[in-house]
């Protein structure tokens, strides 16, 4: 009798924090119409068998069977097949996914991937199990896509992170666009639009990375600037309204009031004292 024992190393596992969305199982058949668009989630592709491309952003991407193909949120792009040597291919919604690449356009490629057998097998499990959609069939699916994922993540030439929602880089866009625009009327559906998002979305990873909604954090940028004309700028209440992007002198009070728990007048008192150690307040114009 022989007998062979191997112990799991005794390690800190990853936490997975992607999450299946969806799956698709397409073939080309002389009826699709082909056109760029993009998503709020990557998708995973995988070519069962035929040939063509793929347009990425700027780039063109040539595809054949055992592909392997990772496409970022909100990254444009379409398929296009080759008539003679149709596509057929799965491809998977996955949230919570991020691929690290230094090309302008966020994807990775495998071609003729030498584990296409075993990745090709949890694409049709996830199907099969979506499909009949029995007992369990959630967990199981996630599963299966967290083997898909680790196997395409210790690939050396892969280059993909196990990242979550709150890595989302519409929200960094969406800070930075905060940041230099509070000046101006901004709402959450003309935020969200300048990121190419849903403002739904946009509001619930948003607040996973900073711990605050957009908006509210854009009524910190507006107080945290007037603050700074308050104390260094012989505005009016009524000029720092309009310069920090308040409706009204009115509306600005109250939100100071609410957040500093004083008046933007009596802010402005308390921080006089500089000017008896010699900073004096100045004319914005100046």
């Amino acid at each position: 009798m022989s007998n062979r024992k191997l112990n799991l190393e005794n390690k800190d596992l990853p936490e997975l924090s992607f999450r299946l969305l969806s799956i698709s199982s397409s073939k080309y058949e002389n009826d699709w119409t082909s056109f760029p668009h993009s998503h709020q989630f990557t998708e995973i592709f995988f070519i069962k068998s035929g040939s063509g491309y793929m347009q990425i952003e700027n780039e063109t991407v040539p595809v054949e069977a055992d592909s392997l193909v990772l496409i970022g949120a909100q990254v444009l792009h379409t398929e296009f097949s080759n008539s003679s040597d149709p596509l057929d291919y799965y491809v998977l919604g996955v949230e919570g996914l991020k691929i690290s690449t230094d090309r302008p356009a966020e994807y990775s490629i495998i071609r003729s991937c030498a584990s296409a057998a075993s990745i090709r097998l949890c694409f049709e499990s996830i199907l099969r199990e979506m499909h009949n959609r029995k007992k369990c069939y959630e967990e199981i699916c996630q599963h299966y896509l967290a083997i898909l994922i680790l196997m395409i993540y210790r690939k050396d030439h892969i280059s993909c992170e196990l990242a979550g929602p709150c890595s989302s880089r519409e929200c960094y866009k969406a800070r930075r666009y905060i940041e230099e625009n509070y000046q101006h009327k901004i709402t959450l559906d003309s935020l969200a639009g300048s990121c190419n998002i849903t403002k739904y979305y946009l509001s619930h990873q948003f607040r996973a990375l900073y711990g605050t909604s957009p908006i509210a954090y854009l009524t910190q940028v507006r107080i945290s600037a007037a603050r700074d004309l308050l104390t260094t700028t012989s505005y009016s209440i009524e000029e720092i309204a309009g310069t920090t992007g308040f409706s009204s002198s009115s509306y600005f009070s109250q939100t100071f009031q609410r957040i500093c728990h004083m008046s933007p007048q009596q802010y402005r008192r308390t921080h006089a004292v500089l000017q008896a150690d010699g900073y004096v307040l100045h004319d914005a114009e100046e």
